[in-house]
């Protein structure tokens, strides 16, 4: 026996050319790394929020879906990721009380609206979505807390619609004053919702890890299509004039009354989103330095110039999008019901589209998210084209059912829309330069969505079926730029 510490050792210890004192130098770093390597593994897992369920391998998935967060972030995801599911599950819901192709086309038409009109109601969405952002992204970069600006705008937005309601009861009896003041706080409300669109994606992008980024904007796109088709009933029987009594303009009144309601909970839940502060930052710049950043972006990122064109392209063949209702009641003689049936068959749709769209941006090719995205778009006009040559030899009462598949393909499309647009281009644009991409991007949407109102005039002059098969030919130009896209696929970006 030999004592420890001092003493020689043991007689038995390893030939070979090295010593025992060789070895304890090497073994005690080793031994040290291991417990600080185990002592920070417990700090991360108590750090990451707690599973209803799980063992081991639900915490290495969770350590997963928390990459790409700061700590802080990573400690709130689960809380945030449910405050950003019911604020889309909210404006989802928006989106089908008060649909501009739907409800709000059949609203400005019974108020004597022409087709021109009619055009403008998406153009207003998008536009007012759209062109404020390059404004917008030159005042919010560089901020570490985007909250303050989304709260405040969201609870303008909320009051805009409580006027509309209350205007459209007290100008029932006027419509001409009722449409004007009609587009007045739409506008509003729309010009609004693009004030908020980089300050809620830059949320986005601190607040839901990469990887969850597709399940996000597509638990977002279930929940609130689910709820959109139980609704889609009620108004139906709203629109109907049937319910309570209630006749034009005050059933959309109280339609209006409820999207003030629901606009409200959507503002709070995201409202109530823990923002961490931002860990990287560019410096605020001025609107014209920001388009020459836009600019250079397009030039040099070939994946954000192809996305661009392809986007470019689909907006422009949105211009037969707010005429198909229009072409129902007009041409195949739908009755007001009928709004309802096509209002659940997009909902429908949208809501099952989630099972296609969210996978699909998780783990597919940029090249084949927005090939399939611009494809579903084209099927919309192609369908209502072929059932256009069917008038006149076909019974409407079976025709105007029918036209209800361009609805369900509308759905298709909506939910790429919703899932595959934002959440590649959180993938093409690189954190520190987010608001310049997002911002050039969608000015120049801005600029291009106001197309439909020329469908309008088009629509006047050579008919709805030669609008469909432009906005076919359209689709098929913004398929053929998406197969220009790279085959990167968004997790690995």
């Amino acid at each position: 026996m030999t004592t420890r510490g001092r003493g020689k050792p043991r007689s038995h210890a390893p030939a070979g050319n090295g010593t025992q004192p060789r070895q304890r130098r090497v073994a005690v770093p080793v031994k040290a790394s291991m417990i600080r390597l185990r002592r920070a593994g417990r700090e991360v897992q108590e750090r990451l929020p707690k599973l209803p369920i799980g063992g081991e391998a639900a915490r290495r998935s969770r350590m997963l879906t928390m990459e790409g967060l700061v700590p802080e972030a990573a400690r709130y995801a689960t809380y945030n990721f449910r405050r950003g599911v019911l604020n889309g599950v909210m404006f989802t819901l928006v989106d089908a009380l008060i649909a501009p192709t739907l409800v709000l086309a059949w609203f400005i038409s019974r108020l004597g609206a022409p087709n021109v009109l009619v055009g403008l109601l998406p153009a207003i969405l998008s536009g007012g979505w759209f062109l404020p952002q390059m404004l917008v992204a030159s005042r919010v970069q560089g901020l570490s807390h985007m909250m303050p600006w989304y709260a405040r705008t969201g609870a303008l937005r909320t009051v805009a619609v409580v006027l509309l309601c209350a205007f459209t009861v007290l100008l029932a009896d006027q419509p001409v004053l009722l449409l004007i003041s009609f587009f007045f706080f739409y506008s509003v409300y729309c010009f609004l919702g693009g004030v908020t669109g980089i300050p809620w994606l830059e949320v986005v992008g601190k607040v839901v890890a990469p990887r969850r980024r597709g399940s996000f904007f597509g638990q977002r796109n279930f929940w609130g299509g689910l709820l959109a088709l139980l609704a889609a009933g009620p108004i139906g029987a709203i629109l109907s004039e049937d319910l309570w009594g209630l006749t034009f303009p005050y059933n959309f009144a109280l339609l209006f009354g409820i999207t003030a309601v629901v606009v409200g909970l959507g503002v709070y839940f995201w409202s109530s989103v823990r923002e961490p502060a931002a860990t990287q930052s560019a410096p605020q710049v001025s609107v014209s330095a920001l388009f020459k950043q836009g600019v250079r972006a397009y030039k040099t990122n070939v994946d954000y110039r192809n996305f661009m064109v392809a986007r470019i392209l689909i907006s422009l063949a949105s211009i037969a999008d707010p005429f198909y209702v229009v072409y129902a009641k007009t041409n195949l003689g739908a009755p007001a019901a009928t709004v309802g049936l096509y209002l659940g068959a997009l909902s429908i749709a949208s809501l099952l589209s989630n099972f296609l769209w969210s996978p699909l941006a998780d783990r597919a090719s940029n090249r084949l998210l927005m090939t399939l995205t611009v494809a579903s778009v084209a099927l919309v006009p192609f369908t209502a084209f072929i059932i256009s040559r069917f008038v006149g030899a076909i019974d409407d009462d079976v025709l105007y059912p029918a036209f209800t598949l361009v609805f369900v393909l509308s759905g298709l499309a909506l939910g790429a829309a919703r899932i595959v647009n934002n959440n590649m281009l959180l993938t093409i644009a690189p954190p520190t330069e987010r608001a310049t991409y997002v911002g050039f991007l969608n000015t120049i949407l801005g600029v291009v969505i106001f197309v439909p109102v020329l469908g309008g005039l088009l629509a006047d002059l050579v008919g709805f079926e030669i609008l469909f098969l432009l906005s076919l030919v359209l689709s098929a130009l913004g398929l053929l730029a998406s197969q220009r896209m790279s085959n990167k696929a968004p997790e690995h970006s």
